[in-house]
Order: structure tokens, then sequence, then C-alpha cells
């Protein structure tokens, strides 16, 4: 009996020693070894405006790591996201972000002012090799809850093709000043009342 409550104790000891640096280098390991898809319940009506509630959407994010540290580890770097219509992948919003691990909890940055930075507390999610799902919220604390799975390959470039003709927006296309995001069709026109608040 005394080894077993030994090793329960040593066991929550090591548990208990482990540092929030070590944490947030586990979770921005998850985060940089995949492409995640997957559904953001309310946050399409609630981001993107009410002419969202009917349809079916999806997400998929993709974390870059940034600068490594000497002994190999990064907690922050740059991404994408692309949210775009289930049955038109045409019909997309793609923006570039900067992204932090800090004390186990995600922020995520847009490049593009026009969209709404969003952090996700490290008390509300999980994430595995395989998964990632919790719930994030936005500055004004409108809370989303997310499913994503890891999909493995997903093909940026339609995306980043067109972020690369800047300056080159009409009626059906959202293109920013700085290429940092780019959408279309309804996406496109939520973007542009956004940005003419």
């Amino acid at each position: 009996m005394k080894k077993l409550v030994y090793y329960a104790f040593a066991m929550m000891t090591t548990l208990f020693t482990m540092t929030s640096c070590d944490t947030d280098q586990q979770i921005a390991n998850y985060l940089i070894n995949g492409n995640w898809r997957g559904d953001l319940n309310t946050y399409y009506t609630n981001r993107w405006g009410d002419e969202f509630l009917d349809g079916e959407y999806y997400t998929v994010w993709r974390f870059e790591p940034g600068v490594y540290d000497e002994w190999g580890y990064v907690t922050s770097g740059y991404g994408t996201e692309a949210d775009y219509d289930k049955y038109d992948e045409r019909v997309f919003a793609y923006s570039s972000f900067r992204w932090e691990v800090r004390n186990g909890n995600i922020y995520i940055y847009y490049d593009d002012p026009t969209w709404n930075n969003v952090r996700i507390d490290w008390r509300d999610y999980s994430i595995s090799a395989s998964r990632f799902r919790g719930t994030m919220y936005d500055w004004e604390d409108r809370a989303y809850d997310f499913d994503l799975d890891n999909v493995g390959y997903w093909d940026w470039n339609r995306y980043r093709a067109r972020a690369a003709t800047r300056g080159e927006s009409d009626d059906s296309t959202y293109v920013s000043d700085n290429g940092s995001s780019v959408a279309t069709g309804r996406f496109a026109k939520a973007l542009k009342k956004m940005g003419n608040k």
C-alpha cells in the first residue's frame, strides 16, 4: 500500500511541476501538424450576419510555425483560415492571421482588421493529433463552439492565388487592401458591409 501511495504522489508531483511553457509547446505542436477542418456552429451567423442562417459552412485552419527557440520549440507563428459553403467551395472567405499559445490559451489575430480576432481559453478546448474542439470567443465575448478534424492535406493555393489579385474587387469579390484576405459571394458582401461601418 505504501508503494501505491508513493507512486500516486510521484505522478501528481510530476503533473504539477510541468511548466506552462511545456504545455504551450505541446499545444503548438498539435496545432502546426495539420489542417483543421470542421464546423464552427453559430460562428457563421454571428461573424458574417443573419444571411448565413440558411446554409451549411465549414472552416479550415492552418497553423504555421514562427521562429523556433534555441531548444527547437515554437509557440507562435502565422496561419490561414478559410470559411466556405459546404455545397459550393467557390463561395468562401479567406484570411491570413498570426497566432500564439500563451499559458495554454490560443490567440488568433487576423491580418485583415475587418475580421474579428479570437481567443480560445485553456479550459474550453481539447486537442489531439486528430481532433480539436471546444469554444472560442471574439473580443466582444461572443462564444462559438467548434469541432475540427485533422484532414491532413488541404489545397490552400486556390485562396492564396485570389488574394494575390489585390485591388481587383468587384461586386461579387472582396480583396483587402493588403491582400491578406479575399472573399467571394455572400462572404464578400458581408466583408464589404463590415468594412463600411
